[in-house]
């Protein structure tokens, strides 16, 4: 039984024993009524000039029916969201499914400051160093009011959180590991102005790390910049993958519609779309730690690479 049949059941009994009229059910839910009817014969359909209704016949075979599909309507309403949607539905999955809060894996380097409110606080330094990460709680009251005075780094991968050799600066900063897609919470979280002066996003070059760039950015503005590695166009070219471009497709036509505002910005990143389109290729993260020493064109040790100049990025203190 759908849910639409469900909710159409349950107004004829909340009205019963009157009849309700057809007009104000939806078009699916009176194709619904009229195949149970057919079925059960435990509701009638009531012509009154131009105007049906629907009369419950049989409430037994109704409440029946309602039982066998919704076990437990009066579920406590300070249950979980997915053990509710149990009780009505018998899934964990029909009916909402987000959460009220997320987590996030976080690690700070060079010691970055912190303060709960006006307390400072030492709690994610010494988390960090004794058992490797902290994870924060995102969405609810009790990290609201967290915030740095340093930049924080945001990581597609797993590799860039566990390895941080990559970073390209040792002043403080906490790097935060959101695993593909970036939460709208996390993304919330993160818009308050006072929770950090720089967000550093470093993705993979894809278009669905660029589309999830693209919704950070909308929110923080200036407070967001997408991070390209050093010698990103000699990477590009010798890392690139075209099935990973193939099949973030679609993400990637999104970012183009939807971030120009990102694009106008920046001319590096307008300069990476660019070379994407044009070859046809995606770069994953793990890439930064590899030399580049194809047919000679490019060694990174020396820096050689002749379309591309070193960046240097300033860390606000």
């Amino acid at each position: 039984m759908s849910q639409v049949l469900v909710k159409a059941l349950r107004r004829l009994l909340d009205a019963h024993p009157k009849p309700v009229a057809a007009s104000v059910m939806t078009r699916e839910q009176k194709k619904q009524l009229d195949e149970f009817s057919r079925r059960t014969h435990s509701i009638l359909l009531l012509t009154k000039g131009r105007g049906v209704s629907y009369l419950i016949q049989e409430r037994s075979v109704v409440e029946l029916t309602l039982r066998q599909f919704v076990p437990d309507a009066d579920f406590n309403a300070s249950l979980p969201q997915r053990a509710k949607n149990i009780a009505a539905t018998r899934s964990s999955k029909k009916g909402p499914v987000n959460h009220d809060v997320t987590y996030v894996l976080a690690k700070t380097v060079g010691d970055p400051t912190w303060y709960q409110g006006d307390t400072k606080i030492l709690e994610l330094q010494r988390g960090t160093n004794k058992f490797g990460a902290v994870a924060l709680e995102i969405g609810g009251q009790r990290n609201h009011d967290l915030r740095t005075l340093h930049p924080l780094w945001l990581v597609e991968n797993q590799a860039l959180f566990d390895q941080l050799n990559w970073l390209p600066t040792d002043k403080p900063s906490t790097v935060i590991w959101y695993r593909g897609q970036l939460h709208n919470k996390l993304i919330e979280w993160l818009s308050v102005s006072e929770r950090t002066i720089k967000v550093y996003f470093f993705a993979d070059y894809d278009g669905v790390g660029l589309n999830n760039f693209r919704r950070l950015k909308d929110r923080l503005q200036q407070r967001a910049e997408f991070w390209l590695m050093p010698h990103w166009r000699a990477r590009l070219t010798c890392y690139g993958q075209n099935q990973l471009w193939i099949d973030t497709a679609r993400e990637f036509s999104s970012f183009e519609r939807k971030g120009e505002a990102c694009l106008g910005q920046s001319k590096e990143l307008r300069a990476l779309i660019e070379a994407m389109k044009k070859q046809g290729l995606a770069l994953e993260q793990e890439a930064v730690w590899l030399s580049i020493t194809q047919d000679g064109r490019f060694d990174l040790e020396k820096g050689n690479d002749p379309e591309e100049e070193p960046q240097t990025l300033e860390i606000p203190q």
